[in-house]
């Protein structure tokens, strides 16, 4: 029971985002997870076949030279990949800082904005309004207005 414990402990927890964008990116990130935790399979079962074939028709040493080499290949392979993953960690780590700075901020100015729009008077209603009009809409204007007196 502990040995499953610890291979579903490998496995990353399924936990995709409904964005369709972040559930792209956060797949990649948890695929490049699972590879990392479970490349040593392959490379075993490859260097175990290049030892057994290149054993079978080139004699036992080059069988032994041909599955050490596989094994180099193959940790090289995983370095790369859990150099990726390092990477991902930690860009993941600091957008996530930054995306929290952000809303941080947000809510501090919602909040000062708040607090102390009583003593600004109407300040705040005037930004939020916002006049429509076009070019036309201001030629007529003054037509209009040239036409009056």
């Amino acid at each position: 029971m502990n040995r499953i414990k610890r291979f579903r402990a490998l496995i990353p927890p399924w936990n995709m985002p409904s964005d369709p964008v972040k559930a792209i990116w956060w797949f990649f990130y948890w695929l490049v997870q699972v590879l990392v935790h479970f490349f040593w399979v392959p490379i075993i079962l490859m260097v175990i076949y290049e030892t057994y074939s290149n054993g079978v028709v080139g004699g036992i040493f080059n069988g032994i030279v041909s599955g050490v080499f596989t094994l180099i290949v193959g940790l090289i392979v995983w370095a790369v990949l859990y150099g990726v993953l390092i990477v991902l960690k930690v860009s993941t780590g600091i957008s996530q800082v930054v995306s929290d700075m952000k809303r941080m901020q947000q809510q501090q100015n919602d909040f000062l904005r708040q607090a102390y729009s009583p003593f600004m008077g109407n300040r705040g209603e005037q930004e939020e309004r916002i006049v429509e009009g076009t070019i036309t809409d201001l030629d007529e204007e003054r037509q209009k207005r040239r036409r009056e007196p």
